[in-house]
């Protein structure tokens, strides 16, 4: 199993995870919340190399908070009116 340093990303913390299996190495992903939830992402796709798995899944992560995040911003400025 491959873990490199956890990567802190918009004060979400990303624990991303490669792990062998066969030859190949599945990327799997944990994200814990400014608030403490954490969620886990389940298995992301199986890759060549651990590196390359680790580094999709933190993609992956950087990609699901910026989305959530543009998701509350859109929710908040519904119906917002400009003067």
């Amino acid at each position: 199993m491959t873990q490199p340093e956890d990567v802190v990303y918009k004060g979400h913390v990303l624990s991303a995870t490669a792990l062998p299996d066969q030859d190949k190495y599945a990327a799997m992903l944990v994200v814990r919340e400014p608030g403490g939830t954490r969620r886990a992402s389940g298995t992301l796709g199986e890759f060549a190399s651990a590196i390359g798995a680790v580094r999709y899944a933190f993609a992956y992560g950087m990609a699901e908070i910026d989305h959530r995040q543009s998701a509350q911003n859109a929710r908040h400025s519904h119906g917002a009116s400009i003067r």
